[in-house]
């Protein structure tokens, strides 16, 4: 499973969300998989792999740095920021997907705000700590994985994907045999499961067969409810938007996935008990020409999954690449725009990860005491 890169991951998620939407739209929705895999193929092929850097133990001063530097960023987001400890699933059970609801709903057509938008730069950060703690001492690997763990748990919120892809990610990185993956296949179906049941969403179907379907029925009621369209470079101009901070600058987006379900509930008054998702195909669609949208999307994310691919190979951040490409798989089943998103956030983050893994050189360059003078140097004399 290390050798599969982003563009892979990438690549099934476009097959896995994209071929089904046949039985919706017809032979046309083959041919806009296809095109939109095509791009994300090439990138998957050609590009040089940049050098791996040399694994370097972990000191005990860095160890503490990133488990203190976690925590406190953890503690400020929980008691300050995004607060998602009130929206987990597995302590508010139905409660936390309205808490979630209710903030789709107040920030409808605004950009992420400052704590959002950390909190999406460090979704890898958890697994960026498992995979450096397999060079730090004993007592710094529990460390690590334990504020790991803790900060996967705090992101969970109401998301049943998120339990799932974890879980996958941490079991498949040290082998991918038939029996890891049949371990690892029944432990993320059984956290499934459970999230979905404390949501009480699990269904009649079952919690797998209803997150799968539901898609293509929400793609079959928007396709028949005739919701519109947008020129192919008002998609790009979305995907632009997506480099300027809305803190810093007010910006206004368009919620696709919210005004597609205003569009196929329109007496839900546009405060919905729940937002659907249509399948990356949904987003096809809605901008024309749609084969030419296909192809741009295919372009876009093949180059930042190529990017972003990089940068894991390059400082051995496998459960973190594994985890990024289960997250790609996940975030298609919603929509391009929305990988695109995550793979920005997770570039930007990995351009300072090894500044963090540093940061205890730094310190030690910063704070090292300069050796007293001697009483015995000569006049004009320098310390060395």
């Amino acid at each position: 499973m290390k050798r599969i890169s982003l563009p892979h991951f990438i690549i099934i998620g476009l097959l896995f969300w994209g071929l089904p939407a046949a039985f919706v739209d017809g032979p046309e929705a083959i041919v806009y998989t296809l095109a939109a895999v095509l791009p994300v193929w090439l990138f998957a092929r050609t590009g040089p792999q940049s050098e791996s850097v040399p694994p370097r133990r972990l000191g005990g001063t860095t160890c503490l740095i990133l488990v203190m530097g976690t925590v406190i960023y953890l503690t400020a987001d929980a008691l300050f920021g995004q607060k998602l400890f009130q929206q987990n699933v597995f302590l508010f059970g139905t409660t936390s997907l309205d808490r979630v609801i209710d903030q789709i709903n107040a920030g409808v057509g605004e950009g992420r705000g400052i704590a959002a938008l950390l909190g999406t730069f460090t979704t890898l950060l958890p697994f960026c700590l498992i995979d450096v703690a397999e060079r730090a001492p004993r007592y710094g690997r529990w460390a690590l994985w334990t504020v790991a763990i803790l900060v996967i748990f705090y992101n969970v919120t109401s998301s049943r994907g998120q339990v799932l892809v974890a879980v996958m990610a941490i079991v498949l990185v040290r082998a991918s045999n038939w029996r890891r993956m049949i371990l690892a296949g029944g432990i993320a179906f059984g956290a499934f499961t459970v999230a979905s049941t404390l949501r009480g969403d699990a269904g009649v179907q079952g919690p797998m067969a209803s997150a799968v379907a539901t898609p293509y029925f929400n793609l079959l009621l928007m396709t028949s409810s005739h919701c519109g369209g947008a020129p192919w470079y008002s998609f790009v101009l979305e995907f632009l938007k997506k480099f300027v901070p809305a803190f810093l600058f007010p910006k206004s987006i368009f919620s696709f996935n919210v005004e597609m379900s205003w569009c196929i509930a329109p007496g839900a008054d546009k405060n919905l008990a729940s937002v659907s998702v249509f399948t990356w195909m949904g987003e096809i669609l809605y901008y024309r020409p749609s084969l030419l949208t296909a192809l741009v999307a295919g372009c876009l994310m093949g180059g930042m999954g190529r990017i972003v691919d990089r940068q894991v190979v390059r400082y051995r951040l496998f459960s973190s690449r594994m985890y990024a490409g289960f997250v790609c798989i996940m975030l298609l089943r919603s929509r391009v725009l929305d990988v695109m998103s995550y793979l920005i956030a997770q570039w930007i983050f990995l351009l300072f990860w090894p500044q963090i893994c540093n940061l205890s050189r730094t310190l030690y360059r910063f704070l090292l005491p300069l050796r007293p003078m001697s009483a015995h140097n000569e006049p004009g004399q320098e310390l060395s």
